[in-house]
């Protein structure tokens, strides 16, 4: 499933301060593991907050990269439908906006156009 948001230019740190947050520890499992081995030092395993923007993969693009004159960003997701479930809410929640299945086509050709360029470009300097 794809989705892509509008995002104001206003709200666009805030929401890559979301796709981009480091994976973190969580607690401890009840499962040790060797600091190094053969040495006999162990250590609880950790549990980690994966983030699972970085984990599934996502385009954010400014919208004049996409030549509309806009002052908007694009972020482009192509994910199961859980992951939306899970995470959709704290996109909207600071400033995403879901577009409609119109804009949705017009704005995945045109990011899937400046892919396919960005792909052809680097094929004709590596020959």
């Amino acid at each position: 499933m794809i989705k892509i948001y509008e995002i104001l230019s206003s709200s666009v740190v805030n929401i890559k301060n979301i796709l981009e947050v480091q994976e973190t520890p969580s607690g401890e499992l009840a499962v040790e593991i060797e600091k190094e081995q053969g040495k006999g030092n162990f250590e609880k395993a950790k549990a980690w907050k994966v983030n699972e923007f970085k984990k599934q993969g996502y385009i954010l693009r400014d919208a004049k990269a996409l030549d509309i004159d806009k002052k908007v960003f694009y972020l482009y997701i192509d994910a199961p439908e859980d992951f939306f479930k899970r995470n959709e809410k704290i996109l909207i929640d600071n400033g995403a906006k879901v577009l409609d299945k119109t804009e949705t086509e017009n704005i995945k050709k045109k990011i899937d156009d400046a892919e396919s360029n960005a792909s052809s470009g680097v094929g004709f300097i590596f020959g």
